[in-house]
């Protein structure tokens, strides 16, 4: 009864706790609610990404299908609540009228293809032996007619399927060469009862769609357990049967969805603990009145339980209502949540708010919250703030310490804990500060002295205000921090895969994007940067084993553009690791080029030892090879010729060959013969060589000073001469003599990783092996990680694009020729729709800013974003009502401010005075914030992996700490402050009783008050 009196006389003075409840309440059902949000978008995401031949769930009987088996198939299926089922008998290929074709069986076939008119599929008619009409899905030609003993197929047209699903593949509408045809028809038991294919393999399925797309995060746990069970039911049958499923697919949604929830909540459990200091701030100023009813309570004889029950009754019913109120406000702010996400919003609240849990919480959050008001008002002594103190400067050092280790969930954890150490730390901290400050400016101007006097003399709710502004300024501190580490490793995840801006390479085809168009249209389409890349492996020996790494061609003036490089990533910086592969002269001396009107080439070769076939290998201006061929070189000496196709052209090798029949011969008796492998070797005569143009006399093409490498080998350069006298060696491998090239003598400079740095020779020289190719190579630079290499590899090596391609061109013409792009423009668009059409839609492309947004937009890690802004933004309204509450309620002191006046301070003497109270105050809880905020730093690195898809992103991420922005946000807390603060006073402070007060004493508005006052 005497708690529901008060509350009725004085209902006011219970808002500011009430509303700091009814705000955790509310904030901690938003947060429920987006956390349930973010992991159903994180479930879409991946469903989204399941391709219709996974999305199926297929029961499958291997051998004759009874109708026994067929009815307890489609019960299963039907018994798993999915759509309409499809029956499939598919059989192993058979040869009819020498065509080998793939019969299947498709009820029902017109869902599964497309532009087939539903006329014409039903003029298709059983399949009888005497005549079953069958379409063409894929493959061919066939026949119109395919007959043998027992089976007539009619192919009565031709489709295409619309899915791998039925199948489990779709077969190829174009006429490839080796391909099977597949035949189809709608009549399941029709196909079946040809005896004429009796005798095949088959297998038979039932399957049906499970809209996998459709499914809520909640479903998952249902559908996936009812897959098991029916996959339980049939593995203890112990029949023929199988059921496939997407159950891996599931499985990752699930587990992707799972981390939603903690992640978020522990990311918002920084606004909780600001939220926690505001119950206590706005609960201290309670203390006084409360404090004096508990002694006439006293006085009047009640004992410590009657005083107990009373805050706990007056307690209790300010936290129910509250509690009501922001579950209330809460619930509404879910549902508008949930519903501008595009979520269903009484599922999101009946899974996220209206559980078992949520009720638990709810009990165990009013009890808390009563508890802690309870507190305040029975504890008398200070030492719980003092141990809570010591505690938090504990629990802030493990913190700090464990900040870079700590992994996944309990990462997140660490900001709340640490927002709550530092501001028990800065409330114990500020009542020394105030005092301190107080004597060291006992000399200074009268009003800054007096603001300070005021504020030491009730240093407690002073301290606590400030302590408030700094977890609340530290808590936006740590969002801004996290938002520039979410950033900065988005950006940085994002070059590595793609380090310019666009990365092309070969499509399904292996088509290489300089085969399919020049660097010329390339350029013009980027209008940027093009920077040819040649990627392969490379094997180095070391100890008693092979070591096999990626090895990487990239043009070295190209190496500066890279995106997301660290200086931290190179024994150097990249400027200096790229001067050293640049080669320091020509890195190639190009062959005899043909003349434009060039139609023959003639050689006279001569092989006494045993036949060599003679090729010429040719160059276009785009580094394309052109083979043409001489013919075969046998025992007497013959000159050969080989015809030059239209274009200029450059002769960059002869190439020698083992004729085709020798090679079957020697491959034959090498593996059947147990000895070691059998090798001939041949003494090839080349030259002279002529090119023969139309109406002009022969041009000689000296061959006297040309190498041999690979299976051929001249007796050293020579000082010219007409003829080339080669020893060619019958390994299996070309042999390829050409001019002598720089690769001969000089090494090819490469980055490497430490491992491989570690195993190079004296002066950083290496034995490689690329492509199968001898590489002399020198280590010149290492590396800890590069853009596009597997982080699990065992190393890597990277060399100059133009380099690394002359030293394999001069092994094998042609090897060096890069396989991909990696391209900077400024019109990215433009290159998007090239690639989206024509002769271009062929190549695979990847562009950095769409896997920059991809990561960025992680649904986990934008729900913790968003918690945090949520949070800040909440923190920085309860640090102004805050500080409000406690320097212009609890820390006002009226008799001072009535004896100011009569002292001769006006009205706007006190509003000065207040104001710089008010400023002080904010400053230094501003300046403890952003030291907190630079501390918190450190768990921004941990709070992005954990928040994160990728548990170790590549390349690690580092800490950012955006100073600018930390600049920016504490004078924008400090103005906001300031701002409320002024217009607080002014409304206060006016033509009130204090002006009153100050004409009643006959003095002057604004007067400044007398020395003795201060003193």
């Amino acid at each position: 009864m005497l708690a529901a009196a008060r509350g009725r006389r004085r209902p006011v003075r219970w808002l500011l706790p009430a509303l700091g409840i009814a705000l955790a309440a509310a904030f901690a059902i938003g947060v429920a609610a987006q956390s349930q949000v973010a992991g159903d978008q994180a479930v879409r995401s991946v469903l989204s990404k399941t391709s219709p031949l996974d999305a199926e769930v297929r029961v499958t009987w291997q051998g004759p299908v009874s109708p026994s088996v067929a009815d307890q198939a489609r019960a299963l299926i039907r018994g798993l609540g999915l759509g309409s089922v499809t029956e499939l008998v598919l059989m192993n290929p058979v040869r009819l009228d020498g065509v080998v074709v793939r019969p299947a069986a498709i009820a029902p076939l017109g869902r599964w293809l497309s532009g087939v008119a539903p006329a014409r599929l039903g003029s298709l008619g059983p399949c009888r032996p005497e005549r079953c009409p069958m379409l063409l899905v894929g493959g061919g030609p066939v026949p119109s007619t395919l007959a043998a003993i027992g089976v007539r197929i009619q192919v009565v047209g031709s489709s295409s399927l619309r899915s791998a699903a039925p199948l489990g593949f779709v077969p190829s509408t174009a006429h490839v060469k080796g391909s099977t045809p597949v035949l189809v028809t709608w009549d399941v038991a029709g196909l079946e009862s040809l005896a004429g294919l009796s005798g095949l393999y088959r297998t038979h399925s039932w399957l049906a769609p499970l809209t996998i797309t459709r499914l809520r995060w909640w479903q998952l746990a249902g559908v996936e357990d009812r897959l098991e069970r029916s996959q339980a039911r049939l593995l203890l049958s112990g029949s023929q049967f199988s059921l496939s499923a997407p159950f891996i697919t599931l499985d990752e949604a699930r587990a992707q969805a799972s981390v939603a929830p903690q992640r978020l909540l522990l990311a918002g459990g920084g606004a909780i603990t600001a939220l926690a200091m505001f119950i206590v701030l706005a609960g201290g100023g309670l203390r006084r009145d409360q404090r004096a009813e508990l002694d006439r309570l006293r006085n009047a004889g009640a004992r410590r339980r009657d005083c107990v029950l009373f805050v706990a009754v007056e307690s209790g019913w300010l936290c129910a209502a509250a509690l009501s109120v922001g579950t209330a406000v809460g619930i509404g702010a879910a549902a508008l949540l949930a519903s501008s996400e595009g979520e269903p919003a009484g599922a999101i609240l009946m899974h996220s708010v209206i559980t078992r849990a949520g009720v638990i919480t709810l009990v165990t959050g009013w009890l808390a919250a009563a508890l802690l008001l309870g507190t305040l008002v029975l504890v008398r002594s200070v030492r719980l703030t003092d141990m809570l103190a010591v505690a938090a400067a504990s629990a802030l050092v493990a913190a700090l310490a464990a900040g870079t280790g700590t992994d996944q969930a309990l990462a997140l954890l660490l900001a709340p804990l640490c927002c709550a150490a530092a501001g028990v730390l800065t409330f114990r901290a500020a009542g020394v500060v105030l005092r301190a400050t107080e004597r060291v400016a006992r000399g200074g101007p009268v009003l800054p002295r007096l603001a300070l006097v005021n504020l030491a003399r009730s240093p407690g709710v002073t301290a606590l205000a400030i302590a408030f502004i700094a977890v609340a300024t530290g808590l936006g501190g740590f969002a801004l921090a996290y938002r520039s580490t979410l950033i900065r490793s988005a950006a940085d995840q994002a070059a590595d895969q793609v380090p310019l801006d666009v990365l092309v390479s070969p499509g399904p085809d292996f088509s290489t994007p300089l085969v399919v168009a020049p660097l010329q249209r390339w350029q013009a389409l980027a209008s940027g940067a093009v920077l040819p890349v040649r990627r392969t492996d490379a094997n180095y020996t070391t100890g008693g084993g092979t070591v096999t790494v990626p090895a990487l061609g990239i043009p070295a003036g190209g190496l500066t553009g890279i995106h997301g490089w660290r200086e931290s990533d190179g024994s150097a910086p990249l400027a200096t690791l790229a001067r050293r592969l640049e080669p320091t002269g020509p890195v190639r001396v190009a062959g005899p080029m043909l003349p434009a009107g060039a139609q023959w080439l003639s050689l006279r070769a001569s092989s006494p030892g045993s036949a060599v076939e003679v090729t010429a290998d040719l160059r276009d201006p785009q580094g394309a090879i052109r083979q043409v061929a001489f013919g075969t070189a046998g025992a007497s000496a013959e000159v050969l010729r080989a015809p030059v196709p239209p274009g200029r052209w450059e002769l960059e090798a002869l190439e020698l060959d083992e004729p085709t029949g020798l090679v079957i011969t020697n491959g034959h008796q090498n593996g059947e013969n147990p000895a070691a492998a059998t090798q001939s070797s041949a003494r090839v005569a080349l030259g002279p060589l002529s090119v023969l143009q139309s109406g002009g006399r022969p041009l000689p093409v000296p061959l006297g000073a040309w190498r041999g490498v690979g299976a051929a080998a001249t007796a050293g350069p020579a000082a010219g001469g007409a003829v080339a006298m080669v020893s060619f060696s019958a390994s299996g491998t070309p042999g390829v003599l050409r001019p002598a090239q720089p690769t001969d003598t000089l090494p090819v400079p490469v980055l490497a990783d430490p491992q491989t740095a570690a195993s190079a020779g004296p002066g950083g020289r290496i034995a490689l092996t690329v492509d199968g190719l001898p590489v002399t190579a020198r280590v010149v630079g290492v590396l800890s990680r590069f853009p596009t290499l597997p982080s699990d590899s065992a190393g890597f090596v990277i060399a100059d694009e133009a380099t690394l391609a002359a030293a394999l061109d001069a092994q094998l013409p042609g090897q060096g020729r890069p396989d991909e792009l990696w391209i900077s423009t400024g019109h990215p668009a433009q290159l998007r729709a090239a690639l989206g059409s024509g002769t271009l839609a062929q190549l695979d492309s990847s562009f950095r800013g769409d896997l920059d947004q991809q990561l960025r937009d992680a649904p986990v890690a934008r729900g913790v974003f968003g918690t945090l802004i949520a949070a800040t933004a909440l923190s920085v309204v309860l640090a102004v009502v805050g500080l409000l509450t406690a320097l212009l309620g609890g820390a006002r002191d009226k008799r001072a401010e009535s004896d100011l006046t009569e002292q001769g301070v006006g009205p706007r003497g006190l509003r000065a005075e207040l104001r710089l109270r008010l400023a002080l105050a904010s400053v230094l809880g501003v300046i403890a914030g952003l030291g907190i905020a630079v501390l918190l730093t450190r768990l921004a690195v941990a709070s992005v992996r954990a928040a994160g898809t990728v548990a170790d992103p590549r390349p690690p991420v580092v800490t950012i700490v955006p100073w600018r922005e930390l600049a920016a946000w504490g004078v924008g807390t400090f103005a906001v402050l300031a701002l409320a603060g002024w217009l607080a006073t002014r409304a206060l402070i006016g033509s009130g009783r204090a002006g009153r007060l100050s004409r009643g004493a006959g003095t002057e508005r604004g007067a400044a008050p007398r020395e003795s006052v201060v003193r």
